[in-house]
């Protein structure tokens, strides 16, 4: 049991026999030392987002979501074909359920895959993910304003980022999954 002041960003609740991820967590004090409590909740069953407001001192359930490793195995048109780790059971998840982690799966990737009650609700990615650019822009000479010479580069996911000037096609790069930023060139 928490109380909507203890919950913190990335917490897992249990709301009316709903499963929610807290997004976003304001703290507001009112007349008479009265605590409100502002949270942006991403229902996990349902897959809305929807904003509440609560007494500091409201107590909820959190709930602890059981975490499983898979490996990324193929994905054929909307699905998704994991293996998990301990059963080696393939699992299938559409592309609604993976959302923006789509955008990092290549074959062999482990990532954590977590349910609750046996449903699925999320995906972890590994921080970092190395991934093999397919297209490239040519460097333009003289296309310096800030100092850095930057391009815009497709990854073998669909993914587009920016990257260095000295980055060509069919490099293998380092991406962050958390922004989908450029960290550093594969070794």
């Amino acid at each position: 049991m928490k109380t909507a002041l203890q919950a913190k960003v990335g917490t897992v609740l249990k709301i009316d026999g709903d499963i929610f991820l807290v997004i976003k967590h304001e703290m507001r004090r009112g007349g008479r030392g009265a605590t409100n409590v502002t949270m942006r909740l991403k229902n996990l069953i349902q897959n809305t987002t929807s904003d509440r407001v609560m007494d500091g001192e409201e107590k909820l359930d959190d709930v602890i979501l059981e975490r499983s490793k898979a490996e990324f195995l193929y994905q054929s048109g909307d699905e998704f074909a994991f293996m998990n780790q301990d059963t080696y059971e393939t699992v299938e998840l559409h592309a609604d359920d993976i959302g923006d982690a789509a955008n990092y799966l290549k074959e062999g990737l482990i990532v954590d895959l977590q349910t609750f009650e046996g449903k699925f609700v999320g995906i972890i990615l590994p921080i970092r993910v190395t991934l093999q650019i397919t297209e490239c822009e040519p460097t333009v000479a003289g296309n310096t304003a800030d100092g850095k010479v930057e391009k815009w580069a497709t990854l073998e996911t669909g993914l587009q980022v920016r990257v260095p000037g000295f980055v060509n096609q069919d490099d293998l790069i380092i991406v962050s999954t958390e922004d989908g930023s450029y960290l550093e060139r594969a070794k």
